[in-house]
């Protein structure tokens, strides 16, 4: 086993970003060959990835916090009561 060292990681980080700019201009070069209609799509598609869909997640795990601690405090309360 080969040990890892600054140059290692600095030769993996640049692979990564070479991978990055690769599918940038690839991405770039699909939009442009797209038609008006299909770009429009797109870009709607794109828009709700980027903003409704993090909402709804961030909705649905606050809606959870929230049944687990009303949920610890029926519980609290259900066992208060059977031990009296």
């Amino acid at each position: 086993m080969k040990s890892a060292n600054f140059k290692t990681f600095c030769d993996s980080m640049e692979d990564v970003a070479h991978d990055i700019v690769r599918a940038c201009r690839r991405g770039a070069r699909t939009i442009a060959a797209m038609p008006w209609p299909a770009m429009l799509v797109c870009c709607i598609l794109l828009a709700f990835v980027i903003s409704i869909l993090p909402l709804a997640l961030f909705l649905f795990v606050l809606f959870m916090a929230v049944k687990v601690v009303a949920g610890a405090f029926v519980i609290d309360r259900r066992r208060s009561v059977r031990e009296q």
